[in-house]
């Protein structure tokens, strides 16, 4: 089933509650998600008994590692190549799309999920031609979302107007008690991912843009790799990307896409928000990266990113990027024609952070 994956995976009670919150529309089509949604739970409530069972005492007095390396920047700046060469690192563990989509339980349950996710994850992701399959690399909202109920992407799922969804979380966190239980989601998460080993965490997550304070309370040693890309590639695709995961996880029909105008404050305001926190921090625990420069040439920007953060960049590694690099040399970017009207509303908002990246207007 390829819509209404973002709550796939989420226990039971969970998901009936956040149903309860937020109504849903009985069309159908909305209907079959909510059924489908409804039995995974079910199913994802009883391996989750099971694994606390045999492993809570253990994730309970595990040290959580306190010096991930985190991977943040705009959706569609190339965050997700840039995620998947690095995970090559055999010094480095991060989640992937079954530990992702399975939080609750990913320790135990594989051997039971496999058979029907192997199947439903063949080919490509919806918005590109990235490969989907189990193990691929994986932003870690999706687990943290399942785990505490809290991410912004519950607007998608359940939009209430038709302005951009992101706009209502300013800071992308929740407050008060549920800030609580986020960290702890997090802290849980990432207990698990390193319980069986002791090597350096890598998280990628364009929400944490908007989340570095936080989640250097969390990781008092975290690192991070900053990657941008010219507006007139990112607000388009961002555009396209959330509309088409809009239309396959809403339970109601009020789903709008975004506008330009609204995607292109969006970015401006992160790219400012990312500016300033990372300031803040010593300047060998953070790092710029262009992806035009990354996609011209791999192996010695990830070489410069390793150097400046102090990671030991090894022989298997780049032997393991380079055969990656062959494995997909035939990739195909989506290509957009964009309108003139759209460039210049593009400009109009970014032009100033643009000229300072010496990125073209043109």
């Amino acid at each position: 089933m390829k819509s209404a994956y973002l709550l796939a995976g989420m226990r039971l009670s969970r998901f009936i509650k956040i149903i309860m919150k937020n109504g849903m529309s009985l069309y159908p089509k909305y209907l079959v998600r909510f059924l489908f949604l409804f039995q995974n739970g079910m199913w994802a409530s009883i391996f989750h008994r099971k694994e606390k069972s045999i492993y809570g005492d253990r994730i309970k007095e595990h040290k959580l590692p306190d010096d991930p390396i985190i991977i943040i920047g705009h959706w569609r700046t190339g965050s997700t190549f840039l995620h998947q060469l690095l995970a090559l690192d055999p010094n480095l563990v991060t989640s992937n799309v079954f530990q992702g989509s399975i939080p609750d339980s990913f320790l135990t349950s594989r051997k039971s999920y496999e058979p029907i996710m192997g199947r439903a994850l063949r080919g490509t992701r919806p918005m590109d031609q990235v490969k989907l399959s189990m193990d691929e690399p994986l932003e870690d909202e999706y687990a943290l979302f399942r785990l505490s109920s809290y991410s912004p992407l519950e607007r998608v799922i359940f939009p209430k107007s038709r302005e951009y969804f992101l706009n209502h979380f300013p800071e992308f966190l929740p407050t008060n008690e549920k800030l609580i239980k986020w960290k702890e989601a997090v802290n849980y998460f990432y207990k698990k991912l390193t319980l069986e080993n002791n090597k350096t965490i890598l998280i990628k997550n364009p929400f944490h843009s908007f989340r570095i304070k936080v989640l250097t309370e969390i990781f008092p040693k975290a690192r991070y790799i900053h990657i941008i890309r010219h507006p007139h590639k990112v607000v388009p695709s961002t555009i396209r990307m959330w509309d088409i995961v809009g239309n396959q996880n809403s339970m109601n029909n009020k789903w709008t896409k975004p506008k330009v105008n609204e995607a292109s404050d969006l970015l401006l305001r992160m790219m400012q928000k990312v500016d300033t926190d990372l300031k803040v921090l010593p300047k060998n625990r953070y790092f710029e990266i262009k992806f035009e420069d990354l996609e011209q040439n791999p192996i010695n920007e990830i070489k410069s990113i390793y150097e400046h953060l102090g990671v030991e960049f090894s022989d298997e590694f780049e032997k393991q990027i380079g055969e990656f690099l062959i494995s997909v040399k035939e990739y195909q970017k989506n290509k957009y024609s964009m309108p003139e009207g759209d460039r210049l509303e593009i400009n109009n908002i970014l032009s100033s952070w643009m000229t300072e990246k010496n990125y073209s207007l043109d």
